[in-house]
């Protein structure tokens, strides 16, 4: 995390000559020796103005926050925010170390090879007649959240294995 006072690339600078500097190979050759680059990175992009305006003025990216392997790997979901400059030349940057959002349980997934299956026309039927007031909407939502927990309880101890060489002989067809 820091002001590097160079450019990563001639694209991170507005206005002025867009070239590659022997600083900026130097830079670039030491970011690649310790393995590290940028975290992800939301709000300006430009940090640093020389705060003129018109012809004169020069904007830069050259603050950032880097993140190596390890780093990408536990807080990939942390991200720098860089604010806006206010007085200064600079913009402050903030790191934010969200953690995925979890509850402990997995995303429910269907599995196409259930319509396949002798039950599963009869779930959908049972679960799709019975009554649920409500307007139309929470109706079909509430008999949709109805036919996933039929269709996890009657499935949940149905081994897929035996299948798969019913799979792939339909696939060997295709």
């Amino acid at each position: 995390l820091g002001d590097f006072n160079v450019s990563h690339h001639p694209q991170d600078q507005l206005n002025g000559p867009p070239r590659v500097t022997k600083a900026m190979n130097e830079f670039n050759d030491y970011l690649n020796a310790i393995e590290v680059d940028d975290i992800r990175s939301v709000g300006r992009f430009f940090t640093w103005s020389n705060k003129t305006e018109g012809n004169s003025a020069v904007k830069k990216k050259l603050d950032r926050v880097l993140g190596n392997w390890g780093w990408h790997r536990v807080f990939y979901h942390s991200y720098a925010l860089f604010h806006n400059p206010g007085v200064l030349d600079h913009s402050p940057v903030s790191v934010a170390l969200s953690i995925p959002w979890c509850n402990g349980s997995k995303p429910f997934t269907f599995l196409n090879f259930w319509v396949k299956d002798s039950q599963f026309l009869g779930l959908v039927k049972g679960v799709w007649s019975q009554r649920v007031v409500g307007n139309p909407l929470e109706v079909v939502i509430s008999k949709l959240r109805n036919l996933k927990r039929e269709l996890k309880f009657t499935f949940k101890k149905l081994d897929p294995c035996p299948k798969k060489e019913a799979i792939r002989a339909e696939i060997e067809v295709i």
